[in-house]
């Protein structure tokens, strides 16, 4: 019982200070089968290049850089 609650202190602490303990994700909508269709994407939130993750592809030159241009979206 008390590995559990270490464990899940380990998880849920991060959480509360604000801090992401799990994977980041692209929102919903921002992985294109085609190479074009996100280069228009990237068009739209002011970045450039596009990058292959899987079989799709995503808007900006990073997850990084995209990470930063749908902060700046909003």
């Amino acid at each position: 019982m008390a590995r559990l609650s270490f464990l899940s202190t380990l998880f849920l602490v991060p959480l509360f200070l604000g801090i992401a303990s799990f994977p980041a994700q692209a929102q919903e909508g921002d992985m294109f089968p085609s190479k074009s269709a996100a280069h228009e994407r990237a068009k739209h939130l002011k970045c450039s290049g596009v990058f292959q993750m899987g079989d799709q592809w995503m808007p900006c030159k990073d997850f990084t850089t995209y990470q930063k241009a749908v902060k700046n979206e909003k």
